[in-house]
């Protein structure tokens, strides 16, 4: 077991998270996908469209019949009909021909663009003058355009979005093949923690942990299971790890997780068979007591029972952890945002700080506005808007620095 004093890094803790295995696929219907992190490449099944179309309402031309059109000087093509919606065109453009064509309708044989309807005037019978040159290309989506068969359209891991589940649908999936959602079982501990429909006694507060960290895992993509309370009861809560373990792959005490005479939630966290508890306090603030364990493929966790610390701490790992079990790709953006700091902020050397902060645009500028607060205080988190971070050599920001920040 490791001694609080051996605080772990952050990216210590991070590495150390990278070890689990993500779960097992399961299929959805594409409807119920949102959110979902695919578990194989999906590869476009064929073309798409399937066919070429026009993008506006107007006529269907060789766009070499049109070269040098002017209003002065324009192209006379001859109409040889029209494509109808819904339907391939069979229609075959000779030179000087053309056919009109509709938003979303089938190209005729031969042509390479469309004139809109705009540049374009129908003056006698069957002959229609265009005023404008065209490029190939021009005013036309090609059947391979949006998507060539066998190409990969959303790599493995991605969280499903709309446009992902549009894209599906395009290609008639009715189901996709996604990662199962862990489970997160939540209890919070403490003789002086009531529920939250309680009416708090002198010395006592409502259960704020475990409504704010359930809603928390459930944004990041997995299930959250509400264990409600235990006291300060070492028997109590070692009985409620076992009964959590068994049906969730990520157990989350809040509270107890320091080194005082009653805080149990180590032994407790310890006494799941096989239980190996790899961090025990942890180099960040807020959240110094934390306590990170594993038992085969299931995470063991320790938060601290203030509010802000507990909040930023399952912020930084628990979203994590959430994202290896569901095999999702970590964003792009999540390390290059940065922000610029309205005032200084202190810091001590050899930990990470996270300073919870308002953003605002001077300009075309991101300024970091510092709330800062102790970390029993949720208020100061519901004013923020992200994380500014200090990193573990510096010894604050000064105001004007670039700090990176992480959105909430």
């Amino acid at each position: 077991m490791t001694d609080f004093l051996d605080l772990k890094t952050v990216d210590q803790i991070l590495e150390m998270i990278k070890g689990f295995t993500p779960l097992a696929a399961e299929k959805v219907p594409v409807a119920a996908a949102l959110g979902r992190a695919l578990a194989e490449p999906f590869l476009a099944p064929h073309n798409l469209p399937g066919f070429d179309r026009s993008t506006v309402d107007g006529f269907a031309v060789r766009a070499r019949d049109v070269f040098g059109a002017s209003e002065g000087l324009p192209a006379a093509l001859d109409l040889i009909g029209e494509s109808q919606m819904g339907q391939i065109c069979q229609l075959n453009l000779g030179p000087g021909q053309t056919a009109r064509v509709w938003t979303g309708g089938s190209l005729p044989i031969g042509a390479d663009a469309v004139a809109m309807l705009e540049r374009a005037r129908e003056v006698r019978g069957r002959l229609v003058e265009l005023v404008a040159p065209l490029a190939p290309g021009e005013n036309v989506i090609l059947a391979d355009e949006d998507a060539a068969a066998g190409q990969e359209l959303i790599p493995s891991g991605r969280v499903l979005r709309p446009p992902e589940l549009g894209l599906l649908a395009a290609f008639g999936q009715t189901e996709a093949l996604v990662r199962r959602r862990p489970v997160v079982a939540v209890l919070a501990s403490g003789d002086e923690v009531v529920g939250v429909d309680d009416e708090p006694r002198p010395g006592q507060v409502r259960d704020v942990n475990s409504t704010a960290i359930a809603a928390l895992v459930q944004a990041a993509g997995a299930k959250a299971k509400v264990l409600g309370r235990s006291p300060d009861d070492l028997a109590v809560l070692i009985e409620k790890v076992r009964a959590a373990a068994t049906e969730a792959e990520a157990v989350v005490l809040t509270g107890g997780s320091s080194a005082g005479q009653k805080d149990y939630t180590l032994k407790a966290l310890a006494a799941w068979p096989g239980a190996e508890i790899l961090a025990h306090g942890a180099a960040i603030s807020p959240g110094k007591p934390l306590i990170f364990g594993r038992a085969g493929q299931k995470s063991l966790w320790g938060l601290p029972g203030h509010p802000a610390g507990a909040l930023i701490t399952a912020e930084i790992f628990l979203k994590a952890l959430i994202r290896r079990l569901l095999g999702a790709e970590e964003p792009a953006w999540l390390g290059g945002l940065k922000a610029r700091l309205a005032r200084s902020v202190p810091s001590a050397q050899g930990r990470r700080d996270y300073f919870r902060v308002k953003l605002s645009l001077r300009g075309s500028e991101l300024w970091a506005a510092p709330a800062l607060g102790k970390s029993g205080l949720i208020a100061t988190l519901v004013g923020a808007d992200a994380l500014a971070i200090c990193p573990e050599d510096g010894e604050g920001l000064a105001e004007g620095d670039l700090a990176e920040i992480r959105l909430l």
